[in-house]
């Protein structure tokens, strides 16, 4: 009777509903609980919570990178000043020499004035020999290379933190932007994220500071080489300071590989902790690869059985070839004797 008495009622059903989950936590009062049912939706709380969570996520991680490469653009900037200015001096040592160039012109204007009178008591001076073309010493074209080199590393270290700066800002830019609902908005983020990771941004970025280490170095080392010649003691003292100071940047970079406390750790370690374990797995693929043959000594003498029954083959093949061949030959040319004597 319930059930017809049921059927009858013109109560439309009611929907199930759970009480209301109480907002005790910070969590739950920022991301309030759907309702039952409609937790995958579009705009389901679990969208909220991924948006919040990938947000600061994003805003630390560009945060980081955005400093580095403001720290790398201020160092590369100054000391690119400093370059420029050593180099601003160094290539005239390029330059042929012009109190040289401008003697040997004067001395051929004498020798032509003095040819010129007949009856000059004065006999013409004897032909110089021939000057050697100037050619600019070694040394300076070490210093220079060097000094170059160092200033176009760190120029492009400058330019490409600005480029990076504005991929980044750009990344932002697409990330932040405003979506039909939070699921289309979690699916362009990781679309945009994933790309991040695919072309490997962080690796790169590392990298940048490499560069500057290297544009210094170089330039230590020009500086080294332009006193070697002026003051043999000053250069010494400062090639023992720039290998110290080149051990000691070796060291921090190893030491972390070593000691997984150390913390002179960089995002460069994870970069060359990826390609150590690049080159561990394929150096150990290579050596199973090796060592999955079987090298057992009676399987190389059977190996070696085999590959020399085929040899003694081949060569009866060819030696019955070869018999076969010269007894066609003699028959051809009996054949022939006995056809010229017939005739």
């Amino acid at each position: 009777m319930d059930y017809e008495a049921g059927l009858d009622a013109s109560e439309p059903p009611t929907e199930a509903t759970l009480p209301p989950e109480p907002l005790d936590t910070e969590f739950k009062r920022r991301y309030p609980p759907d309702p039952l049912g409609k937790e995958m939706e579009d705009n389901a709380r679990v969208w909220k919570v991924y948006r919040g969570e990938a947000i600061e996520h994003d805003k630390a991680q560009l945060d980081g990178w955005n400093s580095t490469l403001n720290v790398l653009l201020i160092f590369a900037a100054l000391f690119s000043a400093v370059v420029t200015a050593f180099v601003a001096e160094s290539y005239k040592l390029l330059q042929p020499d012009d109190v040289n160039y401008s003697a040997s012109v004067l001395y051929a204007l004498l020798v032509a004035t003095n040819n010129s009178h007949a009856l000059s008591l004065v006999s013409a001076p004897p032909n110089p020999a021939p000057i050697a073309a100037s050619t600019t010493p070694a040394p300076s074209r070490w210093i220079n290379g060097l000094w170059f080199t160092s200033l176009v590393l760190s120029l492009s270290v400058a330019f490409i933190s600005i480029l990076v700066m504005q991929w980044l800002s750009e990344y932002n830019a697409r990330t932040l932007a405003s979506a039909k609902n939070l699921r289309h908005w979690a699916r362009r983020r990781a679309f945009y994220f994933q790309g991040l990771s695919t072309w490997h941004i962080s690796g790169f970025i590392s990298l940048l500071p490499v560069l500057l280490h290297a544009a210094l170095f170089l330039f230590l080392g020009g500086l080294v080489l332009l006193l070697w010649d002026l003051d043999r003691m000053i250069a010494l003292w400062l090639m023992g300071i720039s290998c110290f100071i080149f051990v000691f940047y070796v060291a921090t970079i190893l030491a972390p590989l070593l000691r997984p406390d150390c913390p002179s750790a960089t995002p460069l370690l994870r970069q060359l902790r990826r390609a150590l374990t690049w080159s561990y797995v394929v150096g150990l693929s290579f050596c199973v690869a090796i060592l999955s043959v079987d090298t057992r000594p009676a399987v190389l003498i059977r190996i070696a059985l085999q590959y020399l029954h085929k040899g003694v083959e081949v060569s009866q093949r060819v030696a019955l070839r070869t018999s076969s061949l010269k007894a066609t030959t003699a028959e051809v040319q009996q054949a022939l004797g006995r056809r010229s004597g017939a005739l």
